[in-house]
């Protein structure tokens, strides 16, 4: 396979999943994409939580991706999951190597159980001070296996902009898109 033909193959799974998605969600910090899979931690890289993308940040601040419900908040303020109002939850985790790490140098905006937009500055990063403590400042968006019938999630490739450019996509399973327009039958 040459190299057009898989760019050409990636744009076409990115085509298709812009049509059929029930959920786009966009960059929550500028930088470049990179798979889950580069990832320099096993949960993540091996997809064990959910599937998405990371990115290698160059700005100082999260956004949400999603608008929805503030259902998780780590208490070192480096990691949160947006419940949106289909179900499907989607976390949000800064850096590698958390584990000792007491979130200096980070401040969120938010607290769990508040609404947010697409957009919302959710957390605000010391990059200098965080980057002294941590393995990597990679930021992954994973959307939780167990948040909804998830049947796929596409994501894209190259930099990009927090707030502003979608990079995943999710598609539901056929039976969440029937149920979603019996509700809408239902209730004119």
């Amino acid at each position: 396979m040459g190299l057009f033909s898989f760019f050409s193959k990636n744009d076409d799974a990115i085509d298709e999943a812009k049509n059929e998605a029930d959920l786009e969600l966009l960059a929550p910090v500028s930088g470049n994409l990179v798979p889950l899979g580069e990832v320099p931690d096993l949960v993540i890289s091996e997809k064990l939580i959910g599937d998405g993308v990371a990115i290698i940040p160059d700005d100082s601040h999260i956004l949400a991706p999603c608008s929805g419900i503030v259902s998780r908040l780590v208490a070192s303020n480096n990691a949160f999951a947006i419940r949106t109002d289909s179900g499907i939850e989607v976390y949000v985790t800064f850096g590698i190597g958390t584990s000792n790490f007491t979130g200096e140098g980070l401040s969120s905006n938010v607290g769990i159980g508040d609404r947010v937009e697409t957009g919302t500055p959710i957390i605000n990063i010391d990059i200098n001070h965080v980057s002294e403590q941590l393995e990597s400042t990679i930021t992954s968006m994973i959307v939780v296996n167990s948040s909804a019938s998830i049947a796929r999630v596409i994501s894209a490739s190259g930099k990009v902009v927090a707030g502003q450019t979608p990079c995943t996509w999710v598609i539901l399973e056929d039976d969440n898109a029937q149920k979603k327009d019996e509700e809408n039958s239902q209730h004119p």
